[in-house]
């Protein structure tokens, strides 16, 4: 995998005064939240009528959209990078994906 380096944010100081900052808190957070929205697809596919498996589709939109939210702000603290990929892989990924789909068919 051909890289360009980190995009990532200034880190943002942490208490040394505990052994859980609030990067921990935060990255804990946003594993519960991951958690979560997998038990809400299992309960969605089990729901047994309609309006529950609305309810259920719901919050789990809920849950992604804060456990996105989370994300943005450890990202905007500096306390995760992202590493961009090539466009070039990209493609070929898709190609790949497109070519996989086709022989379902």
């Amino acid at each position: 995998m051909t890289t360009f380096g980190k995009i990532s944010n200034p880190k943002s100081p942490l208490s040394k005064k505990s052994a859980v900052n609030d990067a921990d808190l935060l990255n804990t957070a946003i594993a519960t939240e991951k958690n979560m929205c997998n038990s809400y697809l299992i309960a969605m596919h089990e729901a047994s009528n309609g309006k529950f498996y609305s309810l259920l589709f719901d919050m789990m939109k809920e849950t992604s959209h804060q456990q996105r939210k989370m994300f943005e702000l450890q990202f905007q603290h500096g306390w995760c990078s992202l590493t961009p990929v090539a466009t070039a892989e990209i493609t070929a990924l898709n190609q790949e994906y497109t070519e996989y789909r086709q022989q379902l068919k």
